[in-house]
This record gives C-alpha cells, structure tokens and sequence, in this order.
C-alpha cells in the first residue's frame, strides 16, 4: 500500500540463522526458566506468607504473656512505692536520714516544696484526685513524685525523686528477646524508664500510646519506623506499661530466611536453564545445520552433505533422509541440465532454420533480391510512413528488353545468367534507404523513399546507362552481349493504387518510344 514502509529485515534473518530468542533453544529456556522462575517465586511467597503468620502469632502470643509477667512485676512495685513516700512532719527539714524519707530503693531523696518548679496543672488534678499522687517536675529538670501533704487538703506536700532505674532490672528479666523493649509512661503517654533495645524510638518524651494495641500487639509507625507494640494498664495510678519491637528487627530472621530461599531459587533456576539448553541444543544443533543447508539449497546451492550424528533417533533420520534427498537433488539437476543443454542446441539449430526460411521467404532466390511478397508489405509501411511524415516517395519499373529473344537465343540457364548480372547492378546502383526487388520474370521495381519525381528519373536514367554499358558474357556466347532495360517512374500522390498504376502505364510507354529508355508519367509532370 502506497505510503506504508517495507518491514526491515535483519541481517541474521537474510543469512537464515534465527534473531535473539527466536530460535528453539532460546524459546525452551524461556520457558523453563518462566516456569520454574514462576513456580519458585508461588511457593516462595506461600512459604513466607506462612512464616510471617506463624512468626506474628508466635509473637502475639510471647510478647502478651511477657507485657503480663511485666506489669505483674511493676504493680507490686508502685504500690511499695506509693505506701513509701511520707510527708514529713511540720516543722521539720526533709534530710535522707528522716524515718519519714522512705526506703531507699524507691527515691534517692525528699524534696520541700520550696524546691519545686512550676506544678503543672495535670499533677495538681491528679493530686486532687482519688490517687494523691502525680508526677511533676522539679525546677532542675527533674521528674518527681508528689504527695498531698494532708489527705484532706489534697495539696502537693512533699515530693521524693524516684528511682525508676532501680525498676529497669526487673522489667528487663520478663523481656522475650534483646530485640524488644518496654517503656514505662504516665497516663499521657510520657516516658519514665525504657529498657531494652529503644534506639528506634529516639529521644522522644512522649509517645502515642493511644495508636497502640491494648494488650494485643498492633503493627503501627513510628517515625520512619514499622513497629508492633501494646500496652496494659497498671493500677492503682493509670500509667502503662508497653511493650515495642521493631517490625524489622522482628522479621530479621525471616528476612535472612527469604534472602537464603531467593538464592537457593536462583541456583536451581539457573542449573535448570542450564540443563534444558543443553538438552535443547543436542536436539537443536542438527536442526540449525539442516536449517542452514536448506537456506543453501534454496540459494541454488546443491554441492552440500550434513554431518550425519552416530545416533539413530528421529534427528539422525531426518538428516541421513535429507542428505539422501540432496543426493538425488543433484542427479536430478545434472540430468536437467544435460537436457538443457540439448534443447538449448536444437533451439539454436530451430532459430537458424527459421531465419533462413524467413529470409528465403521474401528473397528471390535466383537474383538474391527481396521478392515479390517482401516487396508488397514495405510498400505498404513506406506509405504510412511518407503520409505521416509528408515526405516524397518514388517508385521505378524496370523491365528487360527483348528478354524472350534472349531467352530463346540463349536458353533458360543465359537469360538467369543476366537476371542475375541485371540483379547485382539495379542493388549496387540504389541508395541504402531504397528498395530494389524483384518484381517477376523479368521485371524489377525500385522503391525511394525521400524522392521527388526529378530524383526519381534521375535514379532511373543512371540505371539504365549503367546497364547499357555493361557487357554480358554468357558461357555458350564467343562475344560479349549487349543488354538494355525500358523504366517506368512515378511519384506517389496519396493512392496506392494509381501509384503503382501510373508507373507500369509508363513503362509500358517507354516500350513504346522504341525501348532503352526511361519514361516519366504525364500527371507527375506538372
């Protein structure tokens, strides 16, 4: 279709060999590394669907029974810690060596009131509230926990410098692993003691603790980081203990697991390419040479042989069946080839023949002019031509005078003699774009084209002299014989018919005028 381009074709597909991936070895090892790619990668996710569910649970499941055995252990611990801290009496300075200070495993010191800072209105409420107890911070920085000094008042009182650290050991022995922590906050999510691997929760004070399960694990983020954690509650206070883990750090074995199956798959992946494309190609090798053969012998190429393999399967038959097949190709092209090569012959000798036949067909074959036929059909070609081209055209009727005499004087074999002589001077008189024939018996015309009636008579007394001057040697004469011709001339005036007409009336006009003579007709005169 006009305006589409011819597909280009690759170098390899007009050498015959198969482009990248196309061929059959290419293909089978498309295929199984697919399959086997495919099949490792289904089973590979199931297994680690699998895994990852049933490390979840295991986890859910550990890490809630060690966030239980924590807050078991904490509980009793605030509560001594609550029952610990006493205000002391009026009057009197806070030292650490009052009984009133408490034991010092919970606080390190009391504090006065005096040396708080601002008491933040949430510690004031909690104060105020059934617990008597809240947290609030000294104007050091300082976390404490404060006490009403009187239960009916419900005013901070007395303040005593906690030892959360003191807490640390005995959360860190209800850990389920080194990849898990637990942080103790407030009833607002503010940190108070961390243990464990915290490193990616930062520096943060406070955490949302409200996105976090309650006492089932829940996978969240925090920060940039994937974590699962929950929380429970511990009483008589409202804090929380919290159990966190990093996805990543919990996974990790999983993660190494994957990456281990992943190469396992791509060893046995790549040893089943392997394998299948030398499988493939023991089978393909033979395909590609009878490929490339054929390739050959489609060229015209016939003087070939393919390895034949030792072995006797479906491919070694195929080529011992082709080779076979390429011995006869070759007998049959040398038989066709001799026989081309007869039949070439003959229709050379045939040619031949037949230009000698149409050459003896309009040639006269005494006088060795064109004849009678051959005369006819160029007079008429000279015509259409001369009407197209507006050109002149003449014609000349010669005939031999006294030629019976002759004939009867000399024998039939004398007068062919100077039919002949006449023959050879009429064709060395004319010019090479005329055409001189014999007419019959002993006639001759000349055809000259490009001729006016002037040139015409011209041609016709040359002819005629030179004839007349020409002297015959016949074998039965002793004497050389003299022999004249009478012509007719005409010119053509559009009717092929009055042409040829006016010159046969005008030789018959100059056998008249007492023969040896050239008459041109009246009516090309004028």
């Amino acid at each position: 279709m006009e305006g589409e381009s011819e597909p280009e074709i690759t170098e390899s597909q007009r050498e015959g060999r198969p482009a990248a991936f196309a061929s059959l070895a290419h293909q089978i090892v498309v295929f199984v590394f697919t399959a086997t790619f495919v099949t490792a990668m289904l089973a590979s996710w199931v297994a680690i669907q699998s895994s990852r569910s049933s490390l979840r649970e295991t986890a859910d499941r550990l890490y809630g029974v060690s966030l239980r055995q924590a807050s078991e252990r904490v509980e009793p611990w605030l509560v001594a810690m609550r029952a610990d801290l006493r205000c002391p009496p009026a009057g009197q300075s806070a030292t650490p060596q009052a009984p009133w200070v408490g034991q010092a495993s919970f606080y390190t010191e009391p504090t006065p009131t005096d040396a708080w800072g601002e008491v933040p209105q949430g510690a004031q409420a909690a104060l105020r509230a059934d617990t008597g107890i809240a947290l609030v911070t000294l104007a050091d920085g300082r976390l404490g926990v404060a006490l009403a000094t009187l239960p009916a008042s419900r005013e901070p009182g007395c303040v005593g410098i906690a030892r959360f650290d003191a807490l640390a050991p005995v959360l860190a022995l209800a850990l389920p692993s080194d990849d898990a922590a637990f942080v103790l906050t407030d009833a607002s999510g503010r940190a108070l003691l961390q243990t464990g691997d915290t490193s990616f929760l930062g520096n943060a004070e406070r955490l949302p603790i409200e996105n976090w399960g309650q006492e089932r694990l829940r996978e969240t983020r925090f920060g940039s980081e994937e974590i699962l954690a929950a929380t429970r509650s511990l009483a008589p206070w409202g804090w929380r203990i919290a159990i966190v883990a990093s996805t990543r750090s919990l996974y990790a074995p999983l993660v190494a697991s994957i990456q281990r199956v992943l190469l396992i798959d791509a060893v046995v992946i790549a040893l089943f390419c392997v394998f299948a494309y030398r499988v493939t190609s023991r089978v393909t090798g033979p395909i590609g040479q009878l490929s490339a053969v054929a390739r050959r012998v489609a060229d015209g190429e016939t003087a070939l042989e393919i390895p034949e393999p030792p072995q006797r399967d479906e491919i070694g038959i195929l080529t011992r069946a082709f080779n076979a097949m390429l011995r006869r190709q070759r007998e049959y092209q040398t038989e066709i080839e001799s026989t081309n090569r007869r039949l070439q012959d003959r229709y050379a000798a045939l040619q031949q023949a037949t230009e000698v036949l149409n050459q003896l067909s309009i040639t006269d074959g005494l006088t060795k002019l064109h004849n009678h036929r051959f005369f006819q059909d160029h007079l008429t070609r000279e015509i259409r031509r001369v009407e197209r081209a507006r050109e002149d055209l003449a014609m000349l009727i010669i005939d031999i005078d006294d030629f019976k005499k002759l004939n009867d004087q000399y024998g039939h074999a004398g007068g062919d003699e100077v039919l002949a002589r006449i023959a050879g001077i009429l064709n060395a008189a004319v010019r090479g774009g005329d055409l001189c024939a014999r007419y019959g018996g002993e006639e001759f015309v000349i055809l000259a084209p490009n001729t006016d009636i002037e040139g015409g008579y011209a041609l016709a007394e040359k002819t005629r002299m030179a004839i007349e001057e020409t002297d015959f040697l016949i074998d039965e004469a002793f004497e050389a014989l003299k022999v004249t011709v009478s012509i007719g001339v005409a010119a053509y005036r559009g009717d092929r018919k009055a042409f040829f007409g006016k010159a046969d009336q005008a030789l018959y006009q100059a056998k008249a005028n007492g023969k040896n003579c050239v008459v041109v007709h009246p009516d090309d005169l004028a």
